[in-house]
């Protein structure tokens, strides 16, 4: 699904310049469980977001379903985003106004899809992380994990081939991570590919496979025997 070649990311920030990653090859197949793991500053952020279409490479190759998409215009881009990737974020990322279903349907508003269409697809993904009885809550009214679970709904409804989540448990309690994990570990076993984001060694370890980076590079790359 996912093959990256020789890619690199130089921002400019003044006069200096920063190399957040530098040569990376990488590649993901369709349905893997990937984990990302690297303190502040490794690259992970940096590779998560090229991957997931919300930047570009300096220099490299970044080829997803076999299509090199390094050089797409910023239109393509979204479009792809739109169709093919789903996003968990780390603070939710939830618009306080709207209700759950809003929230999930947002995304959907640019699908070419009907509004009938649009809201069977937002209730069934409602329904499969459990909060069909919370619907019409706003944010305000939900739990951290369940405003999460809206999270992951929203990245699920429109069907993906990807979700990338990005500490997807970072601001929930232990317990409820474990409850967002497995969430994300039964949508692994529908074939859904995931890329995870985390500096946690327990949520890492619900990969299929773990790879470390460091000031920009991966330095260990390796199955996880444990899962």
């Amino acid at each position: 699904m996912i093959k990256i070649k020789s890619l690199s990311k130089e921002y400019i920030m003044g006069d200096n310049k920063l190399l957040a990653l530098n040569e990376v090859n990488i590649s993901i197949n369709a349905g893997e469980f990937v984990s990302i793991m690297g303190s502040s500053g490794s690259g992970k952020s940096t590779l998560m977001n090229i991957i997931g279409c919300l930047d570009v490479p300096t220099n490299g190759d970044y080829f997803f379903r076999e299509n090199n998409i390094s050089s797409y215009s910023s239109n393509q881009l979204a479009e792809l985003r739109n169709k093919d990737i789903g996003f968990i974020f780390q603070n939710f990322n939830l618009l306080p106004r709207l209700n759950a279903l809003e929230n999930v349907i947002l995304p959907l508003l640019y699908s070419g899809k009907s509004f009938k269409e649009r809201n069977t697809l937002a209730l069934d993904a409602l329904e499969n992380v459990g909060l069909g009885d919370r619907i019409y809550h706003r944010p305000n009214q939900l739990s951290g994990g369940q405003q999460q679970r809206v999270s992951i709904a929203r990245a699920i409804a429109g069907s993906p081939k990807l979700i990338l989540a990005d500490e997807p448990t970072g601001a929930l309690d232990s317990v409820t991570g474990i409850e967002i994990m497995k969430i994300l570990n039964d949508l692994n076993l529908k074939k859904i590919t995931i890329v995870l984001v985390t500096h946690e060694d327990d949520i890492a370890n619900y990969g299929s496979r773990i790879i470390k980076m460091k000031d920009g590079k991966i330095i260990e790359d390796i199955n996880n025997v444990s899962n």
